[in-house]
């Protein structure tokens, strides 16, 4: 389930449970907050910037990419000896 920020409507002199702003977890399909769960108060929705996930590839991790970036890529060769492989 999503999560949406509210606050206070009028922050001054707000408790601290909703001047800051709280996180509250509902259904999209569930009307906005219009009180404070705690104090109740008048609050609103407040609009952020939404969580982006990105996932990393095999093509990202490729030898090419890495030496490129300027990373080692160190392989064990056994008696704790590594090897780096994109010298």
């Amino acid at each position: 389930m999503p999560t949406y920020d509210y606050r206070a409507q009028e922050p001054e002199g707000a408790p601290d449970c909703c001047r800051e702003g709280f996180e509250i977890v509902q259904l999209m399909s569930e009307a906005p907050l219009e009180k404070c769960p705690t104090c109740g108060r008048i609050v609103v929705k407040i609009i952020g910037a939404p969580g982006v996930i990105t996932r990393m590839t095999k093509s990202k991790l490729s030898d090419k990419n890495l030496k490129a970036a300027g990373f080692k890529k160190l392989v064990k060769e056994g008696d704790g000896k590594y090897r780096n492989v994109l010298a």
